[in-house]
Formats: structure tokens, C-alpha cells, sequence
């Protein structure tokens, strides 16, 4: 399982698990938009993810080499939130160890 941050010439930033590749295209199984999301009474901005592809049968998409700018490693928060969505529903915690803790066990 490869999840990964993929951003399409179209500007949309895809997140889905990488499932195939050749010099032709990638095959992205669960595909789905990251969206920002308004939140009007506080005035924040969330994120949220979206089925890329909401009307097709297929759970997996083939996207032309000649439409990615990039392939990445997405940030924590949309792994969690993929994997909760699509995935495992395992979350990696955010563990933070000061360095005398490290020290003194």
C-alpha cells in the first residue's frame, strides 16, 4: 500500500493509494480530493476529502502520466484521515518526547 499525495495539472491535490505504474499512467485506488472546507462561524478553514470520482463504479483510476506535476508523501493529518476514510482506520498518534524524558527514561 502506497498513499500518496499526487497534484494533477488541473491543480487538485488527489491522495489514494498507488496500486500501479508504468511510463503511461499511474492506477490510484480509492482516489479522493482534498478540499478546503469554510467553516463560516469561526472564519477557519478545514480540510476535507471527497471522492475524486464520485459518480464511477470503479474504485480504482487510471490517470495519464501527462496530467501529474507531482507525486508526494502526504502530511500526517490527511494520512490519518484517509486511512479513517478508506483505509485501515489505524491512525499514527503524534508522539512528541522531550529530550529529558530521552535522558532520564
Amino acid at each position: 500500500m502506497a498513499i500518496k499525495l499526487i497534484r494533477v495539472k488541473s491543480g487538485e491535490d488527489i491522495v489514494g493509494d498507488i496500486v500501479g505504474e508504468n511510463v503511461e499512467n499511474l492506477t490510484i485506488e480509492n482516489p479522493a480530493l482534498i478540499m478546503q472546507l469554510a467553516d463560516g462561524r469561526s472564519n477557519k478553514v478545514n480540510v476535507g476529502l471527497v471522492p475524486w470520482s464520485p459518480f464511477s463504479h470503479e474504485s480504482k483510476v487510471k490517470i495519464d502520466r501527462d496530467w501529474v506535476v507531482f507525486v508526494t508523501t502526504p502530511v500526517k493529518d490527511i494520512l490519518n484521515n484517509y486511512n479513517q476514510i478508506f483505509g485501515s482506520g489505524i491512525v499514527v498518534p503524534d508522539v512528541r518526547v522531550d529530550a529529558k524524558t530521552l535522558l532520564t527514561g
